[in-house]
């Protein structure tokens, strides 16, 4: 493999794993910053430690399934390349139009197409067992928080507790579940940036989620901030015991995919831990709920589109012979 070809393919891989630290591992730490437990520093700091620390720990589980397991075979540098830039692609498009996606739907979607387009055998059924984990992991994600929700809620009612006492106990319990969500974020979506790397061999699956763990980290450090901004500040409507119960019930289940190396999205479980609160609080906002059920739905449907068409249309420029 020549230096471009290993560039086609490591270039958008690192990329990818940027993105997802500058977007989604800041969520993390945007309930505990907003609550004004962490500062803005130590929020980013806390980020990084702890999603290259799921990466380097537990990473290895998701990056070989995505790595190995949807697309049985090799890819060459340009499919590979085509699968990252294509999920990449889809998610700023996402981002732009300012509706919530899922990197690991992308991403399965996009692998699944090129391997279609190549004619290389796909397995559908790892496919449909990651698919079923999509649908699950948000119902997961919102039982725990619901009970939680209402258990420290009952609690806080009592008023047992001085409203400092509670504030300060709830600020460490925040920073502890922002701390978990950022390590299953590295254990579970650094597969998301670096599986086209190990797709063509240029990396052990260890060593590339390794790769993957520290690209995010970098993301959450230098760009990570404005998303803390954004939903610890001017988005979200969570209260610190919400957003402990969302956040520590959204990690548990993401820590769950992990260890069975099932890639799953955050934001879907999270928006399904959020859920689970807003049912416990009687609020729910339907008209967000649509759409983002009509993103989870329409993610790895565009990015498998985009990714089967890049790819003919590749071969028949080429000239190849399109399977």
């Amino acid at each position: 493999m020549n230096v471009l070809e290993v560039l086609v393919v490591v270039v958008p891989s690192l990329y990818m794993g940027w993105t997802i630290g500058a977007d989604d591992a800041g969520a993390a730490m945007g309930s505990a910053v907003g609550a004004g437990v962490r500062t803005m520093r130590q929020a980013v700091t806390l980020i990084a430690v702890f999603t290259t620390m799921g990466a380097v720990l537990e990473g290895h589980k998701v990056v070989k399934t995505l790595g190995k397991g949807v697309v049985q075979a090799h890819l060459d540098p340009i499919a590979a390349g085509a699968t990252v830039l294509v999920a990449a692609a889809w998610y700023h498009l996402a981002v732009m139009l300012g509706v919530p996606v899922s990197t690991t739907q992308a991403t399965v979607g996009s692998i699944a197409g090129v391997g279609c387009a190549l004619g290389l055998p796909v397995n559908w059924s790892k496919f449909g067992q990651i698919a079923v984990g999509w649908f699950l992991s948000p119902i997961l994600a919102m039982i725990p928080a619901y009970f939680v929700s209402r258990r420290l809620r009952a609690v806080l009612e009592k008023g047992k507790w001085p409203l400092a006492e509670i504030e300060r106990k709830i600020g460490w319990l925040l920073t502890i579940s922002g701390c978990y969500v950022a390590y299953t974020i590295g254990a579970n979506n650094a597969a998301n940036a670096v599986a086209p790397i190990v797709m063509t061999g240029l990396l052990d699956v260890r060593s590339a989620a390794i790769v993957g763990g520290i690209m995010i980290a970098v993301g959450a450090l230098t760009a990570g901030s404005k998303v803390i901004e954004t939903v610890g500040r001017k988005i979200t409507r969570l209260d610190p015991v919400t957003a402990f119960s969302a956040e520590l019930s959204a990690a548990i289940v993401t820590h769950g995919a992990s260890e069975l190396g099932i890639p799953i999205s955050i934001n879907e479980t999270t928006a399904g831990a959020v859920i689970g609160v807003g049912l416990s609080r009687g609020e729910l906002n339907t008209h967000t709920l649509k759409k983002i059920f009509t993103t989870w739905i329409a993610s790895p449907v565009g990015s498998f589109v985009m990714s089967y068409a890049l790819m003919r249309l590749y071969l028949s420029v080429r000239g190849a012979a399109v399977p």
